[in-house]
């Protein structure tokens, strides 16, 4: 079955401020009226459905992934490089990176020895993804990718910039990046998808700080 084009994601390339989860449209489906479709009956997505039914930002996620509202793939804005001095190109470099999108990671990851005879001490380790406390969810390959720009973000920030705007920012931008993968699946693994994703940006929100 095609993807229905109201699910057609537009990958926008304006960097705006962030804010993933603004409220929700004026009208649209309750949590029960999701909880009750054929795509979301699996156990994960009924577990989180109880835990974030009233949560504004859970069915945000689930009117994008069903084609109810646009799409926010906005990323938080990365300062730009100046070569003028490392301590301020470093951090600027790890904010474009860590806040980027995967394949740009990726990208960066594959060069990572000549990138630290430009901007030296970063630190590339990741241990890929843990899953929220409770929900019992699978997703920690579908989101290894996510989570690997994730470590990233926090392994850096924490030692050069370490601040709360900072940590929301990097998980705003895990978020997104969750969400593109999401955005690749079938139709009907979209929403459950976009349902683990929302839970996992919930697990870093709540329980990241220690790591960061």
């Amino acid at each position: 079955m095609q993807k229905r084009a109201a699910l057609v994601l537009s990958l926008s390339a304006v960097l705006v401020a962030c804010g993933q989860t603004s409220s929700v449209l004026s009208s649209g489906p309750s949590a029960a009226d999701y909880a009750a479709r054929p795509e979301l009956q699996d156990a994960g997505s009924q577990a989180i459905l109880a835990r974030y039914g009233h949560d504004p930002g859970l069915l945000a996620a689930l009117q994008e992934a069903y084609g109810e509202r646009p799409a926010d793939l906005s990323r938080p804005v990365a300062p730009a490089l100046t070569g003028l001095d490392l301590a301020s190109d470093r951090l600027a470099y790890i904010k474009r990176v860590g806040w980027g999108t995967v394949p740009a990671y990726n990208a960066e990851y594959s060069q990572q020895r000549a990138v630290n005879l430009l901007y030296p001490g970063l630190d590339w380790t990741r241990d890929g993804c843990s899953a929220p406390d409770g929900l019992g969810l699978g997703y920690r390959e579908d989101f290894r990718p996510a989570c690997n720009v994730h470590d990233f973000a926090y392994r850096n920030l924490k030692v050069y910039e370490r601040t709360e705007a900072n940590r929301r920012a990097s998980d705003d931008a895990f978020y997104v990046n969750m969400k593109v993968i999401c955005a690749a699946k079938s139709w009907y693994q979209e929403p459950p998808c976009y349902a683990a994703a929302y839970a996992y940006y919930q697990g870093v929100r709540v329980g990241g700080g220690s790591s960061f």
